[in-house]
């Protein structure tokens, strides 16, 4: 019996996730969001038609890419999600260095800073961003707040708010060193500058 008319093929989805792991590589490099649809579909070793029928449109596969990133990366943020000492200041500062590690060493940095460059070049691709990128970096911080918060290991507060307070520094100051290229001409030593971060926030929270 063929395919009624317009309906999908058993494995659309697997296929559409498919094409958006292998167009990444390319969405995360120096083209960024600039990459043209036609440069998408070489890039996915598929045809523009192809892509259309899975994504619709340019702006659909750069979401559909964001999305997967947060679906590859769940299994890493739930694990950052845990507290992994009990003294508040020893476990921000395992977090901060696996962070540091995660952003320089296995690419984060690249991808975080792509995904803003794209979500404000284009409105249409901010919120997903926010729900793909940014949100799920900032909700499994929270998380590991609310551990220590519930063991009474820091002290009661809005545990997002908290989160924002201490993630939005040292996010900017990474993307200000790296991804800016800030260390060429305005050096800033990460160390003594997240040192001083953990002072302030353990003295607010602790």
């Amino acid at each position: 019996m063929s395919r009624t008319s317009g309906a999908r093929n058993a494995d659309f989805e697997e296929r559409r996730w498919a094409l958006a792991r292998k167009v990444r590589p390319t969405v995360f490099s120096d083209r960024g969001a600039r990459v043209s649809l036609r440069e998408l579909a070489t890039a996915g070793g598929t045809s523009v038609s192809t892509l259309k029928h899975y994504f619709q449109n340019r702006s659909g596969v750069l979401q559909a890419v964001l999305e997967s990133q947060r679906i590859d990366a769940a299994p890493f943020l739930a694990m950052a999600s845990i507290p992994t000492d009990p003294n508040l200041r020893r476990s921000l500062e395992q977090y901060v260095a696996g962070l540091r590690e995660a952003w320089f060493v296995h690419g984060v940095g690249n991808i975080e800073a792509r995904s803003l460059a794209a979500g404000l070049s284009e409105s249409a691709l901010g919120p997903a961003y926010v729900n793909s990128i940014l949100e799920p970096l900032l909700q499994s911080f929270e998380q590991r707040l609310q551990a220590h918060v519930q063991r009474a290991q820091m002290a009661p507060c809005n545990e997002r708010f908290a989160a924002l307070q201490f993630l939005s520094p040292v996010v900017l100051g990474l993307l200000h060193q790296d991804s800016l290229s800030g260390k060429t001409c305005r050096p800033l030593d990460l160390d003594a500058f997240l040192a001083k971060h953990l002072d302030v926030f353990v003295s607010a929270y602790g």
